[in-house]
């Protein structure tokens, strides 16, 4: 028994010995041990995960002021029209008045007749026949010797001012207007006979027309009075009827001829019966700026 417990020593010590020899020949042969160690130490090392900083607070932002808007550029001004200084216009523009009304200067209302524009043997061609007085109102277009005899164009006009008039209390009469050129040629030897003169000057200024040369011929004027007067006079023929008249008749189209003030002008004492249609735009005209219808025509070319 004791030889086999010394059997099995010897050969426990062989085993032994066999397996030192193997593991130190293994050892020896087997590449990067060192390193293979390291790695498996590596490995089993716990991971150290590296904590994310927290984002920074973003700073507060500054107010921002609200920006000023951007001015609109100023338009270059625009040039005003240059104004054709011998247009009416220009020539208005010249004496400081305003533009004149737009018109045809060659229209029938604006016909100039005076010492230096005679419109020769003319006749109207249609006349009409109004009540002296405006007691009645219709239009006759038949001769009349007992009415006032107009031209046509002119009749409803005169009419409406004659029953204005009246109607502001106001008594009226149509004493004189259309004559031909054989009564205007009459009239004009009997007051220059009546008062000493040869050419139907007084003073320098007409008092009766050549014939061809008198409103009365172109029957677009009419002598208007409270009430007839054989003679007239600028002192004797003063009544409420002229001041009236004077402030109301641009309203119907018509103007005061002959002021007194353009007599230097219009070449004609004073006259404040003598009333002249030339419409309603040019009247209204004349009358504001204070003109005479010589001088209202002159900014349209006419001399």
């Amino acid at each position: 028994m004791k030889g086999n417990f010394m059997v099995r020593l010897l050969m426990a010590l062989l085993v032994l010995a066999v397996f030192g020899a193997y593991s130190y020949v293994h050892a020896a042969y087997t590449p990067y041990s060192g390193e293979l160690e390291a790695a498996w130490s590596a490995s089993a090392a716990p991971l150290e995960i590296a904590a994310t900083p927290a984002p920074e607070a973003a700073p507060e932002a500054a107010p921002v002021a609200p920006a000023e808007p951007t001015p609109e550029p100023t338009p270059d001004p625009t040039p005003e029209p240059t104004v054709d200084p011998e247009s009416p216009a220009g020539r208005a523009a010249a004496l400081g008045l305003p533009a004149p009304p737009d018109i045809d200067v060659t229209s029938w209302e604006y016909t100039l007749v005076n010492g230096d524009h005679s419109i020769g043997m003319y006749e109207p061609e249609q006349l009409a026949y109004l009540n002296q007085t405006g007691d009645a109102t219709d239009i006759q277009y038949s001769y009349n010797p007992n009415r006032c005899e107009i031209d046509a164009r002119i009749a409803q006009p005169l009419l409406d001012m004659a029953l204005g008039c009246r109607a502001a209390g106001l008594p009226i009469y149509l004493s004189s207007s259309y004559r031909s050129y054989s009564a205007q040629a009459a009239n004009f030897r009997r007051v220059c006979e009546n008062n000493g003169v040869s050419d139907g000057k007084l003073n320098g200024y007409y008092i009766t027309m050549p014939a061809g040369c008198s409103e009365h011929q172109l029957a677009l004027c009419c002598d208007i009075t409270d009430k007839y007067y054989e003679i007239k006079s600028a002192d004797k023929v003063a009544s409420p009827t002229l001041d009236w008249l004077r402030e109301h008749c641009t309203e119907y189209g018509f103007i005061l001829r002959f002021p007194e003030e353009k007599r230097d002008i219009t070449g004609v004492m004073y006259e404040t019966w003598h009333f002249r249609y030339v419409g309603l735009e040019a009247a209204k005209y004349i009358t504001e700026n204070q003109l005479c219808l010589e001088e209202f025509l002159a900014l349209y070319g006419v001399e």
